[in-house]
């Protein structure tokens, strides 16, 4: 959660655009907060269909909601509605009070004196960080601005990395946008792996090398990624997943299954499409 200088909705629609459809607009908010944590004083925004059932929950905890005009059909009952809601987000971070805090890091770490570790961090004990990774650095967040430009987002939620985690060399954990990446207890990355901005990794996750996450993306509990795999944006992975080696995700996989391909798909079903590819004897 980013902590901004107070404003009503009404003053933050003058300043940026957009509808105001609710009764709540001379509301003061002092913080922007994902659905899953907004309460209270908080303005949150809906940017994606997937997190529709937790803006409900935030709307309930009397939070303020931000709602991108794409999806002005669902039945919610929005604060503001804005064409270009990310960017107006955006906006909003740019006036964020969130200060540059150095790393905080527990105890028994070995980390590479090669490796870079960003501001906002936070590390918990027993981890190993391997030479040349970059721990923290701003998310890959872009942003269409309303005159056709593309404009960064900021990236202000940092890093958690609990005890016992295990980051290989050259690999990357991208800061979060409005709360931080996680990275559970004991979940070990290989080296070059790629894990984009909003990620959270289960507790005993395995990503082996040259995997990519996009941003957002959740793996469950226990799951195992192979070498090279990529996962697109906002797909969830359930706990104790297994995932092939090479495969392209870009849907959500259950708990305990086991995929392959791309696009990932059950892993028989898929060596059944390799097989009938190739010429009888």
């Amino acid at each position: 959660m980013i902590e901004i200088p107070p404003k009503t909705l009404r003053a933050l629609a003058h300043e940026l655009g957009g509808q105001l459809v609710s009764s709540r607009a001379d509301r003061p908010a002092s913080r922007i907060a994902p659905p899953q944590l907004a309460g209270a004083g908080d303005i949150t925004p809906l940017l994606s269909r997937r997190y529709q059932a937790d803006a409900r929950e935030a709307l309930s905890r009397g939070a303020l909601l931000l709602v991108d005009a794409k999806l002005r059909d669902l039945d919610l009952a929005a604060d503001w509605v804005h064409p270009h809601a990310t960017w107006a987000m955006s906006c909003l971070l740019d006036h964020a009070r969130a200060e540059d805090t150095p790393a905080v890091i527990g105890e028994d770490c070995v980390i590479a004196p090669t490796a870079i570790i960003g501001p906002r961090v936070r590390i918990g004990a027993r981890v190993r960080i391997g030479p040349g990774a970059v721990i923290g650095s701003p998310g890959f967040g872009w942003v269409e601005t309303p005159d056709g430009q593309a404009r960064a987002v900021p990236q202000l939620g940092g890093v958690t990395i609990e005890d016992d985690v295990s980051i290989g060399a050259l690999t990357t954990v991208d800061a979060g946008t409005l709360g931080p990446t996680i990275i559970r207890r004991g979940a070990k990355l290989d080296a070059h792996v790629h894990v984009g901005h909003n990620a959270d990794i289960g507790e005993g996750a395995i990503l082996c090398a040259q995997t990519g996450l996009a941003g957002s993306v959740i793996i469950g509990r226990g799951a195992v990624l192979g070498g090279q795999v990529g996962v697109a944006d906002h797909c969830h992975i359930g706990a104790g997943a297994k995932i092939a080696a090479k495969s392209g995700v870009i849907g959500d996989v259950p708990e305990g299954a086991t995929v392959a391909g791309y696009p990932a798909m059950a892993r028989m079903r898929w060596l059944r499409g390799v097989a009938s590819a190739f010429p009888k004897a």
